[in-house]
C-alpha cells in the first residue's frame, strides 16, 4: 500500500508530505511507517514523523455512533418498519401522500429508508419521519395491515417491534435531536473547501462534553447510548498519543483561542497532572517544530544569499 501511494506522489510530482489522513484501520499504521522511510529517502521528512500519521475524525465518529446504534430503542425500529411498510408499494406511497394532505402537512421532504450499516442513513430516516407524525397516525387508523405488519413482521435483529405507542415520537424526537451533533459535526470535519484543521481539537472538547450532559439526561435510552458512545469516545480520543500534535498545535496558532484555552481543555479532559503534562509536551514539540523550521529555512536563505552574490547586481533595464 505504502508503494501505491509513494509512486502516485511522484506521478503526481509531490515529494513533500507534511501528513497524511487515512481511516482507522490497522493496516494503515504499516501503511504510514512505511511511507515514512520513503520520505526520509526523498529527505522530505520533518520531525522524523512523528506528525505524519492523521487518522480521520470523520472515520472515528463513524465508529463511535454505528456500534452502539445497532442497539438503537423499540421506537426507532418501528419508524423504520412503517416507512418500509409504506414505501413497498406505489399504492401505499400515494394513500400515505393523501393523508398528509388531510393533515395539512407542508413539509416536502420524502420519507427514505434507512441503511442498517449507516448511521447517518438512519439519522435521515428519523429526521424526516417525525415531520409526518400525524400522517402516520392518520394513515394507521385507515389501514389496519400497518399495525398488523408492525405486530407481526421481524425484523433483521430477529425481534418484533410491536404496535405504536404513544411515547414513541416523542422517542424519536429525542434520538434526533441527540443524533443531530454527530451529523453536523460529521458534515463539518469532512469539507474539503475549507480548513479544518483548527477546530478539531475543539470539536473534540465540545463531543466529550456533550456525552458527558447526555449521560445525565432523563432519557434511559439516551443515557444508555451515550454511555456506551463515552466508552468509545475514550477508546479512540481518551489517549492523547492518539491525537496528532499538530492539532493542539493548530488550535493555539487560531486567533479565536489562545495556548491558556488549550491547556485549560486538556486539564479539563484528562485531569490537572495528566492534562499539565500534555500541555508541556505540546508546547516543547511547538517549541522544537518552529526551531527546525526556522533552521531549514535559514539554511536555504543563507544559499540564496550566496547564490545572488555570485551573480551580482541585476542591472537596471
Amino acid at each position: 500500500m505504502a508503494h501505491c501511494v509513494s509512486t502516485c506522489l511522484l506521478d503526481w510530482k509531490l515529494d513533500k508530505m507534511f501528513t497524511i489522513t487515512v481511516d482507522n484501520a490497522s493496516s494503515n499504521d504499516v501503511m504510514v511507517k512505511e511511507l515514512y522511510k520513503q520520505l526520509v529517502n526523498w529527505g522530505s521528512n520533518m520531525k522524523f514523523g512523528e506528525h505524519l500519521h492523521v487518522r480521520c475524525m470523520a472515520h472515528i465518529l463513524n465508529l463511535i455512533v454505528q456500534d452502539d446504534l445497532k442497539e438503537i430503542g423499540a421506537s426507532v425500529k418501528r419508524v423504520r418498519q412503517m416507512v418500509k411498510y409504506i414505501k413497498v408499494s406505489p399504492a401505499r406511497i400515494r394513500k400515505f401522500n393523501e393523508c398528509c394532505g388531510f393533515e395539512n402537512i407542508e413539509c416536502k421532504k420524502s420519507l427514505c429508508l434507512d441503511v442498517p450499516t449507516r448511521w447517518n442513513s438512519t439519522y435521515l430516516m428519523l429526521d424526516t419521519a417525525h415531520h409526518f407524525e400525524t400522517a402516520f397516525n392518520r394513515y394507521d387508523r385507515e389501514d389496519s395491515g400497518l399495525s398488523i405488519y408492525l405486530a407481526t413482521n421481524v425484523c433483521e435483529d430477529g425481534s418484533v417491534t410491536g404496535v405504536f405507542k404513544n411515547d414513541d415520537w416523542q422517542n424519536v424526537r429525542n434520538m434526533v435531536i441527540f443524533l443531530n451533533r454527530f451529523y453536523d459535526l460529521t458534515v463539518k470535519v469532512s469539507g474539503a473547501l475549507y480548513v479544518t484543521s483548527n477546530v478539531h481539537f475543539e470539536d473534540i472538547i465540545e463531543l466529550y462534553n456533550y456525552l458527558k450532559e447526555c449521560m445525565e439526561d432523563n432519557d434511559f435510552a439516551l443515557r444508555k447510548i451515550a454511555k456506551k458512545m463515552k466508552e468509545k469516545f475514550v477508546k479512540y480520543w481518551g489517549a492523547p498519543e492518539k491525537i496528532n500534535k499538530l492539532f493542539f498545535i493548530a488550535s493555539i496558532l487560531d486567533p479565536r483561542n489562545n495556548r491558556a484555552y488549550v491547556g485549560d481543555a486538556l486539564v479539563d479532559m484528562y485531569g490537572e497532572e495528566r492534562g499539565s503534562k500534555i500541555r508541556d509536551e505540546v508546547e516543547t514539540y511547538m517549541k522544537s517544530l518552529f526551531q527546525e523550521y526556522a533552521r531549514k529555512f535559514s539554511n536555504a536563505s543563507r544559499h540564496t544569499s550566496s547564490l545572488s552574490n555570485s551573480l551580482g547586481e541585476i542591472p537596471n533595464i
